[in-house]
């Protein structure tokens, strides 16, 4: 009884958190999609197709666990996991095209980064699997809990493959774009990317203490709309309108 109660909460959370971005994230690639076919776009509806993904795959996992099919729960949220590390590879392609946007650039590097990433990224499956870096199973309820070496390891690429290399490349966009319109899209798009990354940062704090009931409270209250304020600036910055 008392796990049933503590799963029907869980589905609770599940619906109300992780239900919600399929949806914004769904409605902002279609939105640019619709609007032009180009590099850009395909790149901006790249990054909130994976995060819808990231967000269906995980609410998955939970409500496969009242299902026969409970023993693919650990490996699909864990590749919910891998699709969200990825996805921000897209947000540094978006980046390194506003430097290129007056030049005709060959796409063999922009396929040459995604493939980088997509390779890259795979830490999460190799560390969450054969390591234990996350763990999802009975004994946890059914609970995501990761290591603190996930954690640690985690921190660490994202600082490396996307904060460093989006720091570089914001210095660069500011010296190059002069209009004052268009610097007040730049700002909100920059801002979007570095509020987005404090999405997978706080995502594996959250599951790497558990029993923190303030700290994942507060995670409760506040990512959520940091993540929803984070695509819409993401979109109004410089996937809306843009040639």
């Amino acid at each position: 009884m008392l796990f049933q109660n503590e799963f029907i909460v869980r589905l609770i959370v599940v619906s109300v958190f992780q239900i919600w971005p399929i949806f914004y994230a769904s409605y902002f690639a279609f939105k640019l999609l619709k609007r032009a076919k180009n590099r850009s776009t395909y790149t901006l509806s790249s990054f909130f197709i994976l995060t819808a993904l990231t967000y269906f795959l995980a609410s998955l996992s939970t409500f496969l666990v009242a299902t026969p099919l409970f023993t693919f729960t650990h490996i699909i949220y864990v590749l919910s996991i891998y699709t969200l590390i990825f996805s921000y590879s897209f947000l540094i392609n978006f980046s390194w095209l506003l430097t290129k946007l007056d030049e005709k650039t060959c796409p063999t590097k922009f396929y040459l980064r995604a493939i980088l990433y997509a390779i890259l990224s795979l830490y999460v499956l190799v560390i969450a699997i054969p390591f234990h870096g996350i763990t999802l199973s009975a004994s946890t309820g059914w609970i995501p809990v990761y290591s603190w070496f996930f954690l640690g390891f985690s921190w660490t690429f994202i600082l490396i493959f996307f904060i460093i290399p989006q720091v570089f490349l914001s210095l660069k966009i500011v010296k190059i774009y002069e209009g004052i319109v268009l610097r007040r899209r730049l700002n909100l798009f920059l801002i979007s990317v570095f509020l987005g990354l404090l999405i997978p940062i706080f995502v594996f704090l959250y599951h790497a203490m558990p029993e923190n009931i303030v700290f994942r409270t507060f995670y409760l209250l506040t990512m959520p709309e940091v993540g929803v304020y984070a695509a819409y600036l993401i979109y109004k910055g410089f996937g809306k309108e843009l040639d």
